[in-house]
């Protein structure tokens, strides 16, 4: 605003000045043309008056018109009053022509060149202008003062509530700004902070219990491998076979610990977005058949069958979506009642542009407290679905953080003996024949 102000006043001043200039120029010319109406009704006399009376006479009026000097000339051009050169010391001067149309019978006369001293007027305009060029820098600086000390003085709340927030310590999660004695403008600004204190908050809660089950999940492997360890060290004349059962026995809790350290790998490898190899897909159908021919003998052995429904296409990394469908029908077929239907459903959802894919198996219902959690790491809903020597609680978390890679969204539901679990993917613009 300041700057829009100084240079309203700059073009304020510039179009004054110019104003005051064409009003000289104006009254010029009118004195000018004045004075030679008034000389050329003295040369009209001319056949009363002898010459030199006349020219005596317009002496005296050019005298009373002060600064005005005029030259006449006759038909052939020659001076017949005045000076070569009107004015011919003066810097600035006006200069007018007037005809005289054949006037002055025996002594004719062709037209009628004046001139007019206008130094002090020049004077006076350069006057203005460097009063003007001073109102407006006086202005200028006298704008930038008073828009410096509205800014402080408007920033004041702004600048106190970062020293609130400078206060803040940082293990406070908790912390909140009241907006009880804050302006009005602020409120928004604070509403949103403590709404990301919330979710700074959340995510640290949720770094601190994922930290807690990693710990968790690792030190049990790690503690039966170190006790088994020391017994069989203890052992003087171990037996073979009981060797290598204990052997048998490390290789599993190894290969768990190495599937726990794998999956914490994706999970934070998706969440920096390392995975962009996306391509058209045009049957999502395709990655589905491959990971149900692949689960086919899961599904014989619990005497399950397969159907799927709908078709679409998007743009995916295909072996990651495989990845989060390998997930959702292992999920499936380990707690679906035996001799039930398995149904996947892909079902593109036009309006969001998202296309969802749904993994649905009859058995018992997951309780509705849990659903909100089911996709956070290490997170099982309770021992009877455990199965903790092959389940460790990061297959969900892995299919939430496929969806997210995709732009969509993991998503469940129990209804009934029904449980669905399933996520979306973002369709994405089917690329060009030049494209592909």
């Amino acid at each position: 605003m300041s700057i829009l102000s100084i240079l309203g006043v700059g073009i304020i001043a510039i179009i004054s000045y110019q104003a005051i200039c064409m009003w000289q120029d104006m009254r010029h010319q009118d004195t000018l043309s004045r004075a030679a109406s008034s000389v050329e009704q003295v040369l009209a006399r001319n056949s009363e008056l002898l010459p030199t009376e006349m020219w005596s006479r317009v002496d005296e009026l050019l005298l009373s018109l002060g600064n005005v000097r005029a030259k006449v000339h006759g038909e052939n051009g020659q001076v017949l009053y005045g000076p070569q050169l009107l004015l011919s010391q003066v810097k600035h001067k006006v200069s007018y022509m007037h005809p005289l149309n054949g006037l002055g019978g025996s002594m004719p006369m062709r037209d009628l060149e004046l001139a007019m001293d206008v130094s002090e007027d020049k004077r006076f305009l350069k006057f203005i202008a460097l009063l003007f060029t001073a109102v407006t820098v006086v202005w200028g600086f006298f704008i930038m003062l008073l828009s410096g000390t509205l800014a402080r003085f408007e920033l004041k709340p702004l600048n106190k509530f970062g020293r609130k927030i400078a206060d803040f310590d940082p293990s406070d999660v908790n912390a909140r700004i009241k907006s009880d004695h804050e302006p009005e403008e602020l409120y928004p600004v604070i509403e949103q902070f403590n709404k990301l204190m919330g979710k700074v908050g959340q995510y640290q809660e949720q770094l601190r219990s994922f930290n807690s089950n990693v710990a968790h999940e690792l030190n049990t492997p790690l503690s039966s491998l170190t006790v088994s360890h020391e017994l069989l060290l203890r052992e003087k004349n171990p037996d073979p076979e009981h060797l290598k059962e204990a052997l048998h026995s490390h290789l599993e809790e190894l290969q768990r610990m190495n599937r726990i350290i794998q999956s914490m790998l994706f999970l934070s490898h998706a969440s920096q977005g390392q995975y962009n190899d996306f391509r058209w897909v045009e049957k999502l159908s395709e990655p589905v058949m491959t990971v149900m021919d692949y689960m086919e003998a899961m599904l014989e052995e619990k005497h399950l069958h397969f159907e799927l429904h709908g078709d679409a296409s998007a743009r995916i990394d295909s072996e990651l979506v495989k990845r989060a469908l390998s997930n959702l029908v292992s999920n499936a077929i380990r707690y679906a009642e035996e001799g039930s239907t398995i149904d996947i459903h892909i079902e593109p959802a036009h309006a969001s542009g998202l296309v969802n894919v749904t993994v649905s198996n009859k058995g018992v219902c997951i309780p509705q407290r849990s659903v909100p959690h089911l996709f956070e790491p290490f997170y099982r809903v309770d021992q009877s679905r455990n199965e903790s020597g092959h389940n460790h609680g990061l297959g969900l978390a892995i299919v939430a953080a496929i969806a997210r890679l995709h732009g969509g969204e993991p998503f469940a539901q129990c209804d009934g003996e029904w449980v669905r679990i399933g996520f979306s993917v973002k369709q994405g613009v089917q690329p060009s024949l030049a494209e592909v």
